[in-house]
């Protein structure tokens, strides 16, 4: 158990101390551009679900209505 926390240990310290301040900021900025893209993704999917939804009844009718009158012409 204690060679594994050691190993762990030190690659978490390896890892900090070669990463360079540029690359954390370049990671904080596209973590926030990948986040707010995602919100924005997150809420255009819901408004078109809800669309959708509203209109899929009145589609169905239409469909329903040409198969009806479809039916009655032969």
């Amino acid at each position: 158990m204690d060679n594994k926390i050691s190993f762990l240990a030190g690659y978490i310290l390896t890892a900090a101390t070669t990463i360079t301040a540029a690359g954390v900021l370049n990671a904080i900025f596209l973590g926030l551009l990948g986040g707010f893209f995602g919100i924005i993704g997150k809420e255009a999917y819901f408004y078109l679900r809800d669309e959708v939804k509203a209109i899929a009844p009145k589609v169905k009718a239409w469909v329903a209505s040409k198969i009806d009158w479809i039916k009655s012409k032969f």
